[in-house]
């Protein structure tokens, strides 16, 4: 078993009631956070293009966050929903034992006027199962295309909301430098995410600071399926049903860390890219609803692309040197069979 494998069977073993109280929470926590302290590689590499702003982010020490949304890849952090799976569901909250919770539900209401919660409770006592039915089917015409609508809301929901920064442990692969370097063009940065060091704010004893950024590292997983959120599925339109006959409903669902499970799936067509991802967020609502904001992080090295232009090399050396970081050039090593990139020091 690989040690993204063991990550995933522990991740899937966390659920985070929204309601759990914070000894709860970190219970949960600590078996995630000390397998990924003995697992977290002693770099991490961000590969930039020589843009304007990817040089300006290495000399203020800023790694952006960015939404999926604004990923290359169209399937990040995709929910998947089994729609049959979730229909059934419906069809099975109206057997024969659905209308006494209802009527029981109903009782609960607290009404303006103590007869119109009489006339309801009539009225529901009244109907059977396929009665009841109906009433919800034809509140909602086109009940699937509005399954659909649904469900597309909550889907564009994470890629939108969930703010991320991409990492790779692959420095020596061509393709890395490929896509995310401009053709060998650029550079790449070296970051140490141990010892809980993932933003300036990580270990500040200031947890009140209405600014702060406080982030968690994950590695990736790779599948050839979707993260199912079927269950996820099932509870929201539970929760429309419910609106429509006057039940109760829930506001957040069980599980708080659904969302960050999602974000760390991707399909096995990216396996090469060796991704760990820093999830961050603030209570600093200004920042946190931006597609993308930086947070603070010095880096330990830098890695020139084997076609970086001069101009660029010089001047991100200058940069590199006022850090007092270790300067590497990449190259194509003559007498080696393998398809990799090596590093010398320069």
């Amino acid at each position: 078993m690989s040690y993204r494998d063991e990550f995933e069977k522990i991740m899937e073993g966390i659920k985070i009631s929204p309601t759990a109280p914070k000894e709860e929470v970190d219970r949960q926590f600590l078996p995630l956070i000390q397998f990924i302290g003995k697992n977290v590689p002693e770099q991490l590499y961000k590969f930039r293009g020589c843009a304007e702003y990817s040089i300006d982010a290495f000399e203020k020490d800023e790694l952006w966050l960015s939404k999926a949304a604004l990923f290359n890849d169209l399937h990040d952090s995709l929910f998947f929903f089994d729609k049959d799976s979730i229909l059934d569901s419906i069809e099975k909250m109206f057997s024969s034992g659905a209308v006494s919770p209802m009527i029981e539900a109903i009782k609960q209401v607290q009404f303006p006027n103590p007869d119109l919660q009489n006339q309801a409770t009539e009225m529901f006592s009244s109907l059977d199962t396929k009665q009841l039915a109906d009433i919800v089917w034809q509140s909602v015409p086109g009940f699937s295309q509005w399954l659909d609508q649904c469900f597309s809301f909550a889907k564009d929901g994470i890629r939108e909301r969930t703010k991320m920064v991409c990492l790779s442990e692959s420095i020596k692969s061509p393709l890395m430098w490929a896509h995310y370097a401009d053709n060998h063009k650029g550079f790449a940065i070296g970051y140490d995410f141990r010892n809980n060091e993932i933003t300036q704010c990580s270990n500040c004893p200031n947890r009140s600071c209405a600014n702060i950024k406080l982030g968690a590292i994950y590695p990736v997983i790779y599948s050839d399926k979707r993260y199912d959120a079927t269950r996820y599925g099932q509870w929201i339109v539970q929760q429309q049903v419910n609106r429509i006959i006057g039940m109760p409903v829930e506001e957040l669902y069980d599980d708080g860390f659904l969302f960050t499970k999602a974000a760390l799936h991707k399909s096995n067509d990216w396996y090469y890219e060796n991704e760990w991802r820093i999830i961050c967020s603030t209570p600093n609502l200004a920042v946190e609803q931006k597609d993308r904001y930086p947070i603070k992080k010095k880096p330990i090295a830098i890695y020139f692309g084997s076609q970086i232009p001069d101009f660029y090399r010089k001047m991100l050396m200058h940069i590199a040197d006022e850090k007092g970081i270790p300067r590497y050039q990449m190259y194509v090593k003559n007498y080696s069979s393998k398809y990799e990139l090596d590093y010398m020091p320069i």
